[in-house]
């Protein structure tokens, strides 16, 4: 099959039921946060309650390079890079049905959602989900009673995006999207915010001219 064109695959997307034009930071409260908490936190990344601040989302450790800590071999300079800690704005490329399926399993009831093409100009990238068989292997090593592990090269550049593949974990379904470090932005640049509509009072200081949507991800019961 020949390659699509740029026109031909955005074409394809927008007609395709599990394409997103989307990419959505939700706030999970299946570990326990209240939904008083989960409300601070929308907050806070809004900037709502201190307005010489930026909005930001603020990243976390993220990814095979970002909770393993590996000493990688450089193969450009010929030595190891030593540990790597990343850390990343996470989002999720979900349709509706999947931000369902998220906020059901998740608890989720607030969060904000940019434009795909906005974020990806700005540095985001689909998360690169690959096996941990590919990323590392195990090796003998004369001078040690156990085996080590070998980590094969991957330019700095990528680690905020790797994601691993083994038996125990497959993130692949949540279609992740991430932006290295934190993620400034401006309320203007914000296509949806989700919250209870109870609570609409409180976020609509951030609309100008009804945007951003407010949206109760309750309401995806009824669509």
């Amino acid at each position: 099959m020949p390659q699509t064109n740029a026109d031909q695959a955005r074409e394809l997307a927008k007609n395709c039921s599990d394409c997103s034009f989307l990419l959505t930071h939700l706030i999970r409260q299946n570990d326990g946060k209240s939904n008083s908490q989960a409300n601070d936190i929308l907050k806070s990344i809004l900037a709502l309650e201190d307005l010489e601040q930026k909005a930001t989302i603020r990243s976390s450790v993220v990814g095979w390079y970002g909770t393993s800590t590996p000493n990688v071999f450089n193969p450009c300079t010929g030595r190891l890079d030593g540990e790597i800690r990343n850390k990343a704005s996470c989002f999720t490329e979900s349709t509706l049905a999947g931000l369902r399926a998220h906020r059901d399993l998740f608890q989720v009831k607030y969060g904000l959602a940019f434009d795909r093409d906005f974020l990806f100009s700005k540095g985001a990238n689909p998360c690169l989900n690959i096996s941990n068989t590919l990323l590392r292997e195990s090796q003998d090593w004369h001078e040690n009673e156990y085996s080590k592990y070998l980590y094969n090269f991957i330019p700095s550049s990528l680690h905020p995006f790797v994601n691993v593949i083994h038996g125990q974990f497959d993130a692949t379904h949540e279609r992740e999207w991430r932006y290295p470090g934190d993620l400034n932005f401006l309320w203007q640049e914000l296509k949806f915010v989700f919250c209870p509509e109870s609570e609409f009072n409180v976020f609509s200081q951030i609309q100008k001219d009804a945007m951003p949507c407010l949206f109760d991800l309750a309401w995806l019961d009824r669509i």
